[in-house]
């Protein structure tokens, strides 16, 4: 049975994609933070971890791109999960009684459009979806309520007050699936993840875009992050097309020596599936 370590608590839209990804017959480590997951993975505590990068409406989570970075870890997987808010709460309230609304940042952020609409309710940010359920339950609090999984609402016992309250309805989140080793099972629909510094000469980016043209490699995302120990100098993290076995590949990574510091070669994976509900 394979251990997974998600961040968040059971009901979390990290365990959801964890049983879609690896299947029901999973054993979840709950984490409280990212660097969490990323450490029990390090530490072989269990098989993989299953950490948020993007959001299809918000962007880019930073923290995790930042930690790939700071540990050699490899990516092996990834799944699109669309994202399904509900207001949860104790009782069946009406929205005018509720006073205090519980959830992650992102959730909130994520259903802003009906947040907004209400008036004289204090949003209060929290680490997780499932987790604000969760202390919800065990506290009892009057006149509360938290944005959260229906999952969410099944474990802890919790009314749904409103269902599906996000801004907009194609709200995906991509997980990746990290572990220690790469996998060597064979891949139909290959898509690697690299990430790379760039000297400090002119034409710099141009020259690692052409390195990607020039083989008819397609990119399908770039994501610039700052170097702590090098003010206003980046890093590249870029998601593209392929298997970094293959001998074009392999050539455009040793043409990226040309006008890189550093390349690192986080690996490749089955293009992932999306998950609607």
């Amino acid at each position: 049975m394979n251990f997974i370590a998600i961040q968040g608590e059971k009901g979390s839209y990290s365990e959801i994609a964890a049983k879609n990804y690896f299947g029901k017959k999973i054993k979840i480590s709950a984490s409280y933070s990212f660097k969490e997951v990323f450490d029990k993975v390090k530490k072989r505590k269990v098989s993989f971890g299953l950490i948020p990068i993007e959001n299809s409406i918000y962007g880019s989570i930073l923290d995790s791109f930042d930690l790939l970075q700071k540990n050699s870890i490899k990516i092996v997987g990834e799944i699109n999960l669309q994202i399904s808010h509900y207001l949860l709460s104790n009782k069946k309230y009406k929205l005018t009684q509720i006073k205090n609304i519980y959830s992650h940042p992102q959730a909130l952020a994520q259903c802003s459009c009906l947040l907004n609409s209400l008036k004289k309710i204090k949003i209060v940010p929290s680490y997780d979806t499932a987790g604000s359920a969760k202390k919800l339950k065990l506290e009892k609090e009057d006149n509360a309520a938290v944005i959260a999984s229906k999952e969410s609402a099944k474990i802890y016992g919790l009314k749904i007050i409103k269902p599906k309250i996000q801004n907009n309805k194609k709200n995906f989140t991509r997980f990746l699936v990290i572990a220690n080793k790469p996998q060597i099972s064979k891949i139909k629909n290959p898509k690697s993840s690299i990430s790379i510094e760039l000297k400090s000469i002119p034409g710099a980016l141009f020259k690692t875009l052409s390195v990607f043209a020039l083989r008819d490699i397609d990119l399908v995302k770039i994501e610039s992050r700052p170097l702590p120990d090098k003010p206003f100098q980046y890093l590249f993290y870029i998601d593209f097309i392929g298997n970094l076995k293959d001998l074009k590949i392999k050539q455009a990574i040793n043409h990226l020596k040309e006008v890189s510091t550093n390349i690192k070669l986080y690996g490749s994976y089955e293009f992932g599936k999306f998950i609607t509900n």
